[in-house]
């Protein structure tokens, strides 16, 4: 059983967005075979007013210019050190700590439990969003609200039914499962 409070989205809480971009983006396509729909996860914030938004990912890690189009029309900064991205996002977090009444982290890297702990003992509410598969059970229960990500959080992903046994075969190509090949149910 969760003791934890239920976590109320107030119109009047200053909320900072931490995007983890290697962690959530290759989650989602490892566990929802998807990319991260970062539309759909700005609307679940609801009415609280963003002050800012940050995305981290490594300069050797490519980004389209049709992303940092999309990104810069959310509102939303991209940041792209050398390497160790994740560096760069608790520094950022723990400078603006005095700023924020709620940190939103997306990402479940175990890495970050000292952030989480630091922002919470600065009186700073802590939100890990993230894909369950990913992200550790210590930092689900180390921050104030965890909200899991689903496959409704992947683009395209509203039409998506939740997966149901083995993949398909020929996932990629316009092959279709072969029906022969199903295993028998009455077999152990």
């Amino acid at each position: 059983m969760d003791n934890k409070p239920s976590s109320q989205k107030l119109c009047f809480q200053k909320v900072g967005i931490f995007v983890d971009a290697e962690n959530i983006e290759l989650s989602g396509l490892k566990h929802m075979e998807g990319y991260t729909n970062y539309k759909k996860i700005l609307d679940h914030v609801g009415d609280r007013e963003i002050i800012r938004i940050l995305y981290y990912k490594p300069e050797y890690k490519e980004i389209s210019s049709d992303f940092v189009t999309f990104w810069k029309g959310l509102g939303g900064e991209i940041r792209r050190p050398a390497k160790n991205a994740d560096t760069f996002l608790v520094i950022d977090a723990v400078t603006m700590a005095d700023k924020l009444d709620v940190a939103i982290i997306l990402g479940g890297d175990k890495d970050f439990l000292p952030l989480v702990w630091y922002l919470k003992s600065r009186g700073c509410r802590t939100e890990i969003w993230s894909w369950p598969q990913a992200t550790s059970q210590e930092v689900k229960e180390a921050v104030d609200q965890y909200f899991p990500l689903d496959e409704s959080f992947v683009l395209g992903g509203e039409e998506k039914k939740p997966k149901k046994g083995p993949p398909r075969r020929g996932r990629g190509t316009n092959k279709k499962a072969d029906p022969s090949k199903k295993p028998d149910p009455n077999r152990s």
